[in-house]
Parts: structure tokens; C-alpha cells; sequence
């Protein structure tokens, strides 16, 4: 008996677990035992040993069936929902907890300039790992084959990556998997009666999902990197009684409680308590609005609201794929419609117009060790001094710009923005955490509102929609008030009332940015064909001032 024999013999007798795709469970939460509890949600621990005999099984067959480069990836993922706390007709209701498990095993091969994959959901016997290595190869070589390709034979290349190996975990305070759902339950609980002995409250929601996600990457240069990355998101809003005089209902969501790379302490230290007073006061501010008068405003938006505008705009707009146009037939292109040239030259907005992204921020929802291409992220500078000075981008999509960072002086490396939007999936590019970077001198939101003459303030988001390239836009404020002489003159109808932008001229019309005190964080999810598709990142802003801002009372979607 070789050597061979016994590792295949010990993997299909430890490792080929009989994981279905997808595994819902849901139970009433008054029926949850200890030991239901456990069996549901308590990590099913994976033999990391066998996983990469499995996955350097794929890539071998991969490179043995004529691949020059070949990479797997297993992505494990573990989820638990607590759909809606509900505080309504002064009682306080709990959800079902439901809880979800996926295991999806990925391969992709290059031959000749084209990449072929290969996906399955769930382990995967030694064999049938390395079908999945010849089945993208196999792919990669009829594309190549096809008589169009051979008068349109495509070079790619990919920018240098040094071989990786390692271990990394998202820094959490604590795992949300090993918090009891009674523990999750009574502090939901408590939160809405809490709310409910408010004045004016008269109804109150809860949303809580926590995501554990284990991914094991392998590539045929010898990288080998696991990671378990803990992500933590929810909602939190109420809305108020009706005004005794206008008879309108109003509502605010929190701005403070969104996504995180975090565990269950996100939950417990969010300020709920101390923003109640807050969020109710701005709810019943908006219940006596009156119509807007359509014109052009200055206006200054909240942290929340700029952050939204951000992700929407510059940061859609300077994902590369989009811009040379291989997402057109997906999710958009971009309206920096020529990258090569518009690299370090092209105006993106005022002097004050400062973004950088990163995959290394403390807390973010993008924030990894390795992407899924084994590249160490590398915090970049996307406009500097309002002008385009980098997009974002893959190992291929790297070395789509080598002829213009060359002119720039920059060297051709990925910035480590490779990812997956479901399990299995191809590696595509996905959002870094994005970061507008504040102004140098200590302005706040109420500093902005005091320099302002007459125009605006946005708070809070309450909708809105760009196009397909990043570029014309529009948005609604939760409340929406007046500013006369640098002071707050009432509200105008936020329901009614929608901004509408030009992503370049809107900034390039920034005159005002908040300091670094004035800055937040809010957590974004950008999806794909369904809501398992997806990635999240994390969005920084600080609250920041625009002029010449159309605003209409009649613009409806």
C-alpha cells in the first residue's frame, strides 16, 4: 500500500461528509433545547488537512489537463437569522431563529489566455475534486478552440503574487455561534420593551444575522491560506404616533447599527439606548414638513447620506471590470468609459475629493488577510486632490493598466479586490471597504449648518438609485430640513422631496468637508442574482457640504 493509497483511504474516511448545498432549520423558539441548539449551530469542524489534499487534487488535475495556472477554493459558510423584534400595540414579539449552512468548492483553470471553472456544492470525494480540475481546464480549452477565438486570440496576464501560506481570523471580541439564542432572544426582548416605555413610540423593528465564513484557498503555485472571517449586520428603526394635527406617521432607521467585520459584542455595545431620544425627536421633526420648492440648493448631508452617495458613485465607477466594459451584460459599466487614459488625469470632483479603499480596516466588512486570489490587499489611494489616481482591481485587471501605471510610477499589483458574490462561484472583482477621507480642519455636521446661508440638510437615507454606470442619480433623506442663516427653520416633506445628481459635477461642487471626529462607518451589501449572492463592505464618511444640488417635489420611480 503506497503512500497515495493511505491519504485517499483516511480522506474518504474523515472527510467526505454528506453536507447538502444548503441546509435550513428553523424552529420555534420556545421548542429550542440546549442540545437542538447545539446540533443546529455549534461548528461542524472541518478537517483542514483533508481539505487541502482535496483542493491540491484539483488543482494538480487542473495543470495535468493543460492549464498554465489553476486555483480552488472551498468556502464554508454558516449563518443565523433573527428576522424582526417587534415592538407594536405595546407588546413586544420575538422571530423564529432560522439558521443556514453552505459548502461550495470552486476551481479555475487558465489555458491559453482563457479562464475555464468549476463549482460543486457540498464535500467532495478525492475523485471527484480532481473532475472538477480537468472539467475547468476542459472548459478554458473549447473556448479556446472555437473558431472565433482563433482571430481573436486573448493574451492574459496576471500581475505578479508572491506564494502565500497561512492562517487569519476576523478580530472579534465574541463568537456570535457560541451565544445561546435564549441570551439573543431576552436582550432582543428587552431592547423593545425598552422602546415601547418611550413617549411617542409606537412601533419598533429588529433585524440581527450573524455570518461565519471559513475559505481555504490553494493555487498551483504553491499557495496555501485559510481564514475564518465573522461578519455581523442588522437593522434597527421605529417610527412614531401620528401628529395630532397633520395625522402623518414618520419613521427613522439607524444610522449607527448596519454591517461589521464583528462578532455579538457589535450587538451589544451599538448605542441603542443613547440614540433613542435622538431618532424619535428627528421622527416627529418630519410629521409638520411642508413642500419643497424645486430649485437648486446647497446642501449638507450627514455622514450616512454622503457614505451612500460614495459606495453609489466613486466607488461602483472605479471598479475596473465595469469600466473596460466586462460587466455589461452583468451588473454595469462605468462612466470613466477609458481607464487607460483617465488614469491620473481625469477630474473627479474639487480639491477637497479624497477617497481611498482598503481591505484592512478594523471592524470592515470587506476586511480580509488574503483575497480570493491569495493576494495580500494593499490599501490604495482611489482619488487624491479630486483627480482619478487608481481603480480597483484583480491580478488580471492589474495588469490591464501595467501601460498606464507605468506612466504614473506606480508598480503593477493587484489591490487585492478578488472575491465571490454566492458559494460556488467564480472569483470576480468585489467592493474594498471605501473611505472618504475628512478634511484637515475640525468641522462637524453642526459647523456645516452654521456656514450655511440658506439651503439644506439631509439626515439619514430613505432610498434612491443610480444608473447602470455610476453616474446620474438620486436620493431621499429620512428628515429633511431647512437652513436660514445657519440655523434649522423646520422640515421640508421628506416623502416627497428627492436630490438629483451627476456624479462628476456633484463632486466637483463639494466646498465643505466634516473633520475626523465628524467621521462614521456604515456597513453595504452589494448583491447579484439573489440574496445568498452577495459581498459586503464597509463605507467611511464624514458629513460633508455640496452646492448647486437640484432637489424637485415631483420625481417619482
Amino acid at each position: 500500500m503506497n503512500t497515495t493509497d493511505v491519504t485517499r483511504r483516511t480522506f474518504l474516511q474523515t472527510g467526505a461528509l454528506a453536507f447538502a448545498t444548503m441546509i435550513p432549520i428553523r424552529k420555534g423558539w420556545g421548542a429550542v433545547s440546549p442540545q437542538l441548539h447545539r446540533d443546529a449551530i455549534a461548528p461542524v469542524e472541518i478537517d483542514v488537512a483533508n481539505l487541502k489534499i482535496l483542493l491540491e487534487a484539483a488543482v494538480t488535475a487542473a495543470t495535468d489537463y493543460g492549464a498554465s495556472y489553476a486555483d480552488a477554493h472551498v468556502r464554508y459558510i454558516r449563518r443565523e437569522d433573527w428576522e424582526e423584534f417587534t415592538w407594536r400595540d405595546q407588546h413586544a414579539s420575538y422571530p423564529l431563529p432560522s439558521w443556514l449552512t453552505k459548502l461550495g468548492i470552486t476551481v479555475r483553470a487558465l489555458v491559453d489566455g482563457m479562464w475555464g471553472v468549476a463549482g460543486a456544492g457540498g464535500m467532495l470525494t478525492l475523485d471527484a475534486a480532481a473532475g472538477l480540475g480537468r472539467s475547468a481546464a476542459g472548459q478554458a480549452k473549447t473556448v479556446t478552440s472555437g473558431v472565433a477565438m482563433q482571430t481573436l486570440r486573448r493574451v492574459t496576464e496576471l500581475a505578479p503574487a508572491p506564494v502565500v501560506t497561512g492562517e487569519w481570523t476576523t478580530p472579534i471580541g465574541i463568537d456570535p455561534f457560541q451565544v445561546s439564542p435564549e441570551e439573543k432572544a431576552d436582550y432582543g426582548i428587552a431592547l423593545m420593551d425598552l422602546l415601547g416605555r418611550q413617549r411617542h413610540v409606537d412601533r419598533a423593528e429588529l433585524a440581527v444575522q450573524f455570518m461565519k465564513e471559513q475559505r481555504i484557498f490553494a493555487s498551483s503555485t504553491g499557495s496555501y491560506v485559510t481564514q475564518m472571517l465573522f461578519t455581523t449586520k442588522g437593522t434597527f428603526s421605529l417610527s412614531v404616533e401620528r401628529d395630532w394635527v397633520t395625522e402623518h406617521p414618520a419613521w427613522r432607521s439607524a444610522d449607527f447599527f448596519s454591517a461589521a467585520g464583528a462578532g455579538w459584542e457589535y450587538v451589544r455595545n451599538a448605542p441603542f439606548q443613547d440614540e433613542m431620544a435622538r431618532m424619535i425627536d428627528e421622527a416627529r421633526s418630519a410629521q409638520r414638513a411642508k413642500p419643497i420648492d424645486v430649485g437648486r440648493y446647497d446642501v449638507v448631508f450627514d455622514a450616512r447620506s454622503m457614505a451612500e452617495i460614495l459606495t453609489d458613485s466613486i466607488g461602483v465607477a472605479t471598479q475596473l471590470d465595469r469600466a473596460l466594459g466586462y460587466e455589461a451584460n452583468g451588473v454595469g459599466t462605468s462612466y470613466l468609459g477609458d481607464p487607460l487614459a483617465m488614469l491620473g488625469t481625469f477630474k473627479m470632483g474639487s480639491p477637497l475629493l479624497n477617497v481611498k479603499a482598503n481591505r484592512s480596516m478594523p471592524a470592515g466588512a470587506a476586511t480580509v488577510q488574503w483575497d480570493d486570489e491569495g493576494v495580500v490587499p494593499q490599501d490604495v489611494t482611489l482619488v487624491k486632490d479630486g483627480i482619478l489616481t487608481d481603480f480597483q482591481t484583480t491580478r488580471e485587471g492589474a495588469a490591464w493598466l501595467s501601460s498606464s501605471y507605468e506612466k504614473i510610477g506606480h508598480s503593477v499589483r493587484s489591490n487585492g479586490c478578488a472575491g465571490r458574490y454566492g458559494v460556488p462561484a467564480p472569483v470576480q472583482q468585489v467592493s474594498p471597504n471605501v473611505i472618504l477621507e475628512p478634511g484637515q480642519h475640525d468641522l462637524s455636521f453642526e459647523n456645516l449648518v452654521q456656514s450655511t446661508k440658506k439651503g439644506l440638510a439631509i439626515i439619514g437615507w430613505a432610498g434612491g438609485a443610480i444608473d447602470q454606470q455610476g453616474l446620474n442619480g438620486w436620493g431621499a433623506g429620512q428628515v429633511i430640513y431647512e437652513i436660514t442663516n445657519g440655523k434649522f427653520t423646520g422640515t421640508v416633506d421628506f416623502d416627497r422631496t428627492k436630490f438629483l445628481y451627476r456624479s462628476p459635477e456633484f463632486w466637483r461642487n463639494l466646498v465643505a468637508i466634516g473633520g475626523p471626529r465628524s467621521v462614521r462607518t456604515f456597513g453595504f451589501e452589494r448583491y447579484r442574482d439573489s440574496e445568498l449572492d452577495r459581498a459586503i463592505h464597509t463605507v467611511s464618511s464624514p458629513p460633508a457640504k455640496v452646492t448647486g444640488v437640484a432637489v424637485t417635489n415631483l420625481f417619482t420611480m
